[in-house]
């Protein structure tokens, strides 16, 4: 049996596709959905919009921030890339993993 928890569902809130743990991630939508089913009132996620990758990135950043999970990524260096490091954006979301999960 498989076990489908908040962050199997955040990602069916607006059709997010995470195949990678790059690209997927790039816009910031991916962050504030996950950070979304944890943190509902931090994260209006229904306003959001793709091409606002600043509103989203910031939000999500500030979301995990207010429960004290620290950035391992600099929102400065996402805004300038469609491809972010694979191994951050994976230690990124671990740490959100094991701060609402473990």
């Amino acid at each position: 049996m498989q076990r489908v928890g908040p962050a199997s569902v955040a990602f069916k809130l607006k059709n997010i596709d995470v195949t990678n743990f790059s690209s997927s991630w790039s816009d910031g939508l991916a962050f504030c959905a996950l950070l979304h089913t944890y943190l509902p009132a931090h994260i209006p996620y229904q306003e959001l919009i793709s091409q606002d990758k600043s509103r989203n990135l910031t939000l999500a950043f500030q979301a995990a921030e207010s429960v004290g999970i620290k950035p391992s990524l600099d929102i400065d260096e996402l805004m300038h890339t469609d491809r972010p490091d694979w191994q951050s954006v994976m230690q990124y979301v671990s740490q959100i993993y094991k701060y609402f999960e473990t």
